[in-house]
C-alpha cells in the first residue's frame, strides 16, 4: 500500500526548520568537539574549522575582504536567509563612517534555548566572529549588547579598519 502524500509544508515553516537545523549543526559541532577533545582542545579545533570556512568564503572577495559598507549590504541580504532578523544604520562619528548592526532574531540563540543549553552561542560564535574580524583587520567590531545576556537585541558597532 502506498502512503498518501502529506500536505505541503508552507515555505516559511520550511525556512524556519532549515535555519534551526543549520544552527543546531553548528552548536552540536562545538559541543561534540569539546566533549571528545576536551574543553580547550575542542574550542581550538572549532576555531580552526571556523577559520577554514571563512577562508573559503573570502576567496570570492577581491583582495580577500570587503569594505565594511559593502559587507553590511550583503549581510542585509544573506542573514535573513539564515534565519536572522536585522537592520543596520550608518552614521558619521568623528569624521568616519560607523555602522550599527542590530540583530533582533538569532537562530543560534533560539536553538540553544530549545536545546536547554546553559552556554550561549554568543560566547563561541559571535565573540569569535568579532575576534576574527579584528585579527584579520576586516574592521573594528565592538559588541554593545547581546540577546544572550537578556538584552532586547544584539548590537554591534562596526568601523573600517585603521592601522
Amino acid at each position: 500500500m502506498r502512503l498518501p502524500k502529506p500536505e505541503q509544508i508552507p515555505i516559511e515553516v520550511q525556512k524556519e526548520k532549515l535555519a534551526s537545523q543549520m544552527a543546531a549543526e553548528r552548536i552540536n559541532l562545538y559541543l561534540d568537539l569539546k566533549k571528545i577533545l576536551g574543553e580547550k582542545k575542542g574550542e581550538e579545533v572549532f576555531k580552526k574549522l571556523y577559520d577554514e570556512g571563512i577562508k573559503r568564503i573570502r576567496k570570492n572577495f577581491p583582495g580577500g575582504k570587503l569594505p565594511v559598507g559593502e559587507l553590511m549590504k550583503r549581510e542585509l541580504v544573506s542573514f535573513p536567509v539564515l534565519g536572522f532578523e536585522l537592520w543596520i544604520e550608518q552614521k558619521q562619528e568623528g569624521g568616519e563612517d560607523v555602522w550599527y548592526e542590530h540583530l533582533t532574531k538569532c537562530p543560534f540563540l533560539e536553538t540553544a534555548k530549545k536545546m536547554g543549553l546553559k552556554e550561549i552561542p554568543c560566547d563561541f560564535l559571535c565573540d569569535y566572529d568579532v575576534e576574527l574580524a579584528i585579527r584579520d583587520k576586516r574592521g573594528r567590531w565592538e559588541v554593545l549588547s547581546r540577546m544572550g545576556d537578556e538584552k532586547e537585541e544584539c548590537t554591534f558597532k562596526i568601523r573600517d579598519w585603521k592601522d
